[in-house]
């Protein structure tokens, strides 16, 4: 089994999602809007509020303009953001899907 190199992350602070979430409803904007807004997709944005995953420090940015973020919001999403370099050594890296049986 090949291993990664990539570090754990520690999980999004808790409440994290509802305040993008309310946010974003306070800006007037659907989660296809954001999504479209920051050039990504409504699935993005839901895994965002999700707290599934934490943003790029770029897409942190683009979220934080386009919504507006207090201040005080805004830290809260800059300081879970992922170095851009980060996240595409991740993509890269190749997924095994459960049900394949490892190569021999």
């Amino acid at each position: 089994m090949a291993s990664t190199t990539a570090t754990p992350r520690a999980p999004l602070p808790l409440g994290f999602g509802a305040m993008l979430r309310a946010a974003r409803v306070n800006a007037g904007l659907s989660a296809r809007a954001l999504g479209r807004a920051v050039g990504r997709t409504h699935a993005w944005v839901r895994d965002l509020e999700g707290a599934v995953r934490p943003p790029s420090v770029t897409m942190a940015d683009r979220v934080s303009r386009v919504l507006g973020l207090d201040p005080w919001a805004d830290a809260v999403l800059r300081s879970v953001a992922v170095d851009d370099a980060e996240l595409r050594s991740r993509h890269a890296q190749p997924q095994r899907r459960v049900n394949t049986p490892a190569p021999y």
